[in-house]
């Protein structure tokens, strides 16, 4: 007979193998960079985009996240600036 703690145990350890699966595939880094004049990267995302921390108003970085599928990724040489290949930036 198994006791009910591990039981509960077993369904704990369930939900957070399935939380973290669902972490990996839906949790995308979408916009992120700008800081000083330096490169910047956006994304169009399919679902919900949350903005992490925004410190433009100081010339700083942007960072947003897509809880979702992510359709395409563009980069930018700076913020408004020309497009640039996105393997050229490094991570």
């Amino acid at each position: 007979m198994h006791s009910p703690y591990r039981r509960y145990g077993l369904l704990l350890g369930g939900l957070l193998i399935v939380a973290g699966a669902a972490w990996l595939l839906f949790y995308h880094e979408c916009a992120s960079g700008g800081a000083m004049g330096g490169w910047y990267k956006e994304c169009d995302c399919r679902g919900v985009e949350r903005l992490d921390f925004d410190r433009t108003e100081a010339d700083g970085p942007l960072r947003s996240v897509c809880l979702g599928r992510v359709d395409s990724r563009r980069c930018y040489a700076f913020r408004g600036g020309p497009e640039v290949d996105c393997k050229a930036i490094a991570d």
